[in-house]
């Protein structure tokens, strides 16, 4: 029994004949001591709180998982969630159901029902039946936008630098998995998203803002550049374009809380390292340009900030004037 088994409360436990049990739950959940966490299931209102957004999902996914009649299979981004991959916020506003045709189902409010094939692609975490790693990753990136698929497979895919931890899964596994569900909407989309997925991005900052290069049209950059000067290394950047001596370093929020990146360092320390990486790199006539998630969601927004530092859009060729024969 995991620890959400202690604070849902299911209708459907109360004796048929409760009446007035089951009409005490929507009244406490109108009254604010109790959440509507799905159809059928409530939660004490004071843990739910102290949840954050992911693990709220994660107790949804197994109040739906647990009320519908036969055991379903959870898939796409719910399946995701219990995989462990990064996803965008906005993909959580739905518990996603794969069914065979024959026994589908309708979707409703706060749940997606997906009726395709499922053939062997599932597989049980904690009692919970869920489509395969690649299965999963397949699927998401044939029904989502790169943006959003890219940093689930950039995160699976991912070795670490130089190799130092091994991958969630292997890209022949994703190749495999796209190749059981052919034929099937959205192949070309998720061919795409795994061709251009990576193993060394370090995070889905660094995911979004490769999607995102590509859509404005900047160079491709090397990723997880190593420099050294006379004293010995210096440090990896995220990005680096050598022809313009530009290194791109995405921050996000993780890079100063988590304590993997601060190894015991206090903030102001952490920070003072940082510049002085940044002026030993500097130091070797390279520019070092930062942005956050903000600037990286937004390719206005980090379009304006790099030709600011000083990385060129390559020119396009002119379209020919068919009029004129030019």
């Amino acid at each position: 029994m995991d620890e959400s088994d202690a604070h849902l409360f299911y209708v459907r436990d109360l004796p048929s004949e409760s009446y007035d049990g089951r009409r005490g739950h929507a009244r406490a959940a109108v009254a604010g001591s109790e959440m509507r966490v799905a159809r059928g299931v409530y939660a004490d209102a004071t843990w739910w709180g102290s949840l954050d957004q992911r693990a709220r999902y994660v107790a949804r996914v197994k109040a739906v998982e647990r009320t519908r009649l036969r055991q379903p299979v959870i898939s796409h981004w719910s399946a995701a969630v219990l995989h462990g991959l990064p996803v965008v916020a906005q993909s959580l506003a739905t518990v996603h159901v794969t069914a065979p045709r024959a026994t589908g189902g309708r979707s409703y409010p706060g749940v997606t029902i997906h009726c395709v094939p499922l053939d062997d692609d599932v597989v049980e975490l904690d009692g919970v039946m869920v489509t395969s790693l690649p299965r999963t990753l397949v699927d998401i990136a044939a029904s989502a936008k790169t943006i959003s698929s890219v940093p689930a497979l950039d995160f699976a895919l991912h070795e670490g630098r130089r190799g130092e931890k091994p991958p969630l899964l292997a890209r022949t596994e994703l190749w495999d998995a796209h190749s059981r569900r052919m034929p099937f909407a959205g192949h070309a989309r998720a061919r795409a998203a795994i061709d251009f997925a990576v193993t060394d991005a370090d995070s889905p900052l660094e995911s979004v803002s490769r999607v995102n290069f590509m859509e404005i049209g900047f160079p491709v950059p090397e990723l997880q550049h190593r420099f050294d000067d006379h004293r010995g290394l210096i440090g990896f950047s995220e990005f680096y374009w050598p022809e313009h001596r530009l290194a791109g370093e995405a921050d996000g929020k993780s890079k100063y809380t988590d304590p993997r990146y601060r190894r015991g360092r206090t903030l102001e320390q952490l920070l003072l390292d940082e510049k002085h990486r940044a002026d030993r790199i500097r130091a070797l006539g390279v520019s070092v340009s930062r942005w956050g998630w903000r600037t990286a969601i937004d390719p206005r927004a980090l379009r304006a900030h790099l030709l600011a530092a000083g990385l060129p859009l390559p020119s396009r060729p002119r379209a020919r004037n068919r009029g004129t024969g030019a």
